[in-house]
């Protein structure tokens, strides 16, 4: 009979990565060798196989490791331990967190100048001073699809290239702005001053995309980041530097 595991290994830099597999021991010997020079453990080997689980479907093994994935640190490290006790609590933090960042995120969103269909942002998972990470799907429904390709179709590079700034530069823009309460002003300008990108990988139809940007300078109103994408398989997809100018019409 044939069985699945969801596993959680510890990288050299004491990160989690949780993962999925029907041979755990070739699964951890592919981490520890590098497989793939893309994949999220490949520069943080090597790695220790802490927690496992097996399941007798795919369904049931795929549904838990997308739950733990949305785990805090801590939670994770409840699990590997075993202090199941703990779980229900941490649960509660989880969830408080969550809904802070679903505040946060409508916040944003409300004050971008996008709207569907060329608002390529859904989530923030994180953001401060210096960094943001959030999520894009791509809508298998889209109608670029039916062009770009046609017997093959893959998400166009320039709207990664857009869906990467809206998060990595535009977003992190507006919580910097916020700071010295310049959003509550009106007629905000925004505008993509340069970028410069490599693309690694294709974006196919109803992918889930995750951008993380690091903020490299802002000032004059002038945001230029570093940016990477990552796949729902956490390999990255394209990665590049993006600025952008955030001002209001007097200081146009």
């Amino acid at each position: 009979m044939k069985v699945y595991y969801v596993y959680i290994v510890q990288c050299s830099d004491s990160t989690y990565y949780v993962g999925i597999t029907n041979n755990i021991d070739f699964r951890i010997e592919q981490h520890n060798i590098g497989i793939d020079q893309k994949a999220y453990t490949f520069k943080r080997r090597p790695v220790q196989l802490k927690w496992s689980q097996k399941f007798l479907t795919p369904d049931e093994a795929i549904t838990r490791e997308k739950q733990i994935k949305g785990w805090s640190r801590k939670k994770k490290e409840a699990l590997i331990s075993g202090d199941y006790d703990k779980l229900p609590q941490l649960a509660q933090n989880t969830y408080k967190k969550h809904f802070d960042r679903l505040s946060m995120t409508s916040e944003i969103l409300e004050k971008l100048p996008y709207t569907e269909p060329f608002l390529f942002v859904d989530e923030l998972i994180h953001i401060d001073e210096k960094t943001v990470e959030g999520t894009y799907t791509f809508s298998k429904d889209s109608d670029f699809y039916k062009g770009h390709f046609k017997s093959n179709p893959v998400t166009p590079g320039v709207l990664l290239t857009e869906c990467c700034a809206q998060i990595g530069v535009v977003c992190l823009g507006l919580f910097l702005l916020s700071q010295d309460k310049i959003l509550e002003k009106e007629n905000l300008k925004i505008g993509l001053s340069s970028s410069e990108m490599e693309f690694l990988l294709p974006v196919p139809p109803g992918e889930i995309v995750t951008v993380r940007a690091e903020k490299l300078y802002f000032r004059f109103h002038k945001l230029k980041c570093n940016v990477k994408m990552y796949n729902a398989e956490d390999k990255l997809v394209c990665k590049g530097t993006i600025a952008g100018m955030i001002k209001n019409n007097q200081n146009a």
